[in-house]
């Protein structure tokens, strides 16, 4: 303490120390204390011992904070000052009598020196963060509550589109079977029919990324990768939506265009995204389906409509899981949640594409795709 000014006279750096927010004590060159301001005393819980320092961890039950056994004495913050050593945030329990599950404190020490470099002393400086160990611990209880929940969410969803798999299939199968019925009586039903079997094909479709979105995100998505001729599996998509999307059509593609993907999954993210576009596209516009050799070898899709378009500030947040997508069609917005295209984004990230969405020209969005080759 050799540097401090000569006209601060003992009774004032007392009064600065005691003045203190954080505990301070001084213990002389053989190890014991010398001196603790209040703010010490009541941390700790007892007054200044008088002892050296092999009998402090008696005096002050000195516990490892998080196992509580003693804590060692060679890690001492002031006994490392005393060695020489500086020490910073050195965490410590101590057993206060007046708390009932003792105190967290967090401390740091410096050798004192006089003026030829000879140690006489140390000091250590300590506060109380009980309260702060106890907001981390119980915010940390409740991260693993949310993704305890978010778990069993995810599983409950799992579970009940499993559940719906079964029904859905009974109704399309049972439908397919009126469908072919050339009995008479059967022909009056047959239009009803019609509009049961597509409710449930879409339902069953939406149980289905809802399956595979979450095989993504476990990393439990297989894919059976074969050569797919991509004029040939857009020509399919737009057949099998052509009494919904009658506006489709396939042009601008690349002769011989293939490509190295799974194809139930791929046609799946197309006709996902035609029915998007469907959805948000004026009644009969042109839906257009192009692909074409991308850079690197790789293969591109697009998908566009002649509708609204997505604002900016959607065009990420549209592919996450149960956002909510709002787009205007017809004056109106219009509010949609769903998988549809989180799904896609699964499905084209694990075969280690890219999907994004773009203005059209002269109107309307375009989804765009691309997959290694």
């Amino acid at each position: 303490m050799s540097d401090i000014p000569g006209d601060v006279s003992r009774l004032e750096l007392l009064g600065v120390l005691q003045a203190l927010a954080s505990g301070v004590s001084i213990a002389n060159a053989e190890g014991r204390i010398v001196f603790s301001n209040d703010v010490a005393n009541r941390i700790l819980g007892t007054p200044p011992s008088d002892k050296p320092a092999d009998e402090w961890a008696d005096h002050y039950g000195v516990l490892l904070p998080d196992t509580g056994a003693p804590f060692p004495r060679d890690r001492y913050p002031l006994i490392r000052a005393l060695a020489g050593e500086e020490t910073h945030d050195i965490e410590m329990l101590i057993q206060n009598p007046t708390a009932d599950h003792g105190v967290v404190i967090e401390s740091s020490a410096r050798p004192l020196r006089d003026a030829g470099g000879s140690i006489t002393g140390a000091v250590v400086v300590f506060r109380d963060i009980t309260a702060l160990r106890e907001a981390q611990r119980s915010l940390e209880q409740s991260n693993r509550d949310l993704e305890a929940a978010h778990r069993l969410k995810d599983e409950m969803a799992t579970f009940v589109a499993h559940d719906l798999k079964g029904p859905l299939t009974t109704v399309m199968a049972l439908s397919d079977m009126i469908l072919t019925d050339d009995e008479p009586e059967a022909a009056s039903i047959r239009a009803d029919v019609c509009e049961i079997r597509a409710a449930a094909e879409r339902m069953h479709g939406m149980v289905m990324d809802l399956l595979d979105v979450q095989m993504g995100e476990d990393g439990g998505l297989r894919l059976k990768l074969e050569p797919v001729d991509v004029p040939e599996l857009l020509g399919t998509v737009a057949r099998s939506l052509a009494p919904r999307a009658r506006g489709i059509v396939v042009d601008a593609i690349d002769d011989g265009l293939t490509v190295t993907a799974d194809r139930s999954l791929l046609f799946r993210v197309v006709a996902n995204l035609v029915d998007n576009c469907v959805k948000y596209g004026p009644r009969g516009g042109r839906i257009s389906l192009t692909a074409y050799a991308a850079d690197g070898d790789g293969v591109r899709i697009d998908v566009e409509d002649e509708g609204p378009g997505v604002p900016d500030d959607l065009r990420e947040t549209i592919f996450d899981k149960y956002a909510q997508v709002e787009r205007v069609r017809g004056g109106q917005s219009t509010n949609s949640r769903g998988l549809g295209l989180r799904f896609c984004r699964v499905v084209v990230d694990a075969h280690g594409g890219h999907i994004w969405v773009e203005d059209a020209e002269p109107t309307g969005a375009r989804f765009c795709l691309e997959l290694p080759a």
